[in-house]
């Protein structure tokens, strides 16, 4: 039986503590090979380091604004500044960066629409967006608990997957299929693998 992404935040729930029980997740999609985060000895540089402190900044208390703010707008900068930075170093492919965009910016408009609606009516893009959160949200827990489970590791990415590859088509104007059915691209995969290790704060951030 297919594993659902609700169960899974229940698992991670009882793991994490409190962190979890204020939150919920849709439907879960089938588990990859088991990742096992592999520490290196690179250390990262102020890029990699800039943007895991946006990702981490998305929990950020001055973000919660329906309407943009200097914080919201400077978050942004900092982020494409830092990508920029990355694929100019070729540390990290151009158009892996623009799946990274992507979903950053469909994570800020989905906080801001929150505060604005609380999504009254649920638009099909709230489950890859509140997915996205969440899972960024797991990973840096994670990362301050300092257990890693590799399963774990593995279905957070699996789901990241999924969720970039389906909010990258949407972000671009297109209509895309339903989330399970979504196909993952190979940029969509790179991206989910880059923001893992990212959010792990696994040193060196995009090695592989």
């Amino acid at each position: 039986m297919k594993t659902t992404r609700r169960e899974f935040i229940r698992r991670v729930g009882v793991a994490l503590g409190s962190l979890m029980t204020m939150r919920c997740v849709t439907c879960y999609a089938p588990n990859p090979e088991p990742l096992t985060p592999s520490p290196s000895d690179t250390p990262p540089t102020p890029d990699w380091a800039t943007l895991r402190e946006c990702w981490v900044d998305l929990d950020n208390p001055a973000l919660q604004s329906f309407e943009d703010t200097d914080f919201s707008r400077d978050l942004r900068q900092r982020h494409d500044d830092a990508l920029t930075a990355l694929v100019e170093s070729g540390e990290i492919d151009a158009s892996v960066a623009d799946e990274i965009t992507a979903a950053f910016e469909e994570a800020i408009a989905h906080i801001q629409r929150q505060q604005a609606t609380c999504y009254i009516a649920l638009p099909p893009v709230f489950a890859p967006r509140e997915d996205l959160v969440q899972q960024a949200a797991i990973l840096e827990e994670m990362a301050t608990e300092g257990d890693i489970d590799p399963e774990t590791v593995a279905q957070a990415q699996a789901a990241l997957e999924q969720d970039i590859a389906w909010l990258a088509q949407f972000h671009a104007g297109e209509v895309p299929s339903e989330l399970d059915e979504i196909e993952v691209t190979p940029d969509a995969a790179e991206a989910a693998r880059v923001l893992v290790k990212l959010l792990l704060g696994d040193q060196g951030f995009g090695d592989s």
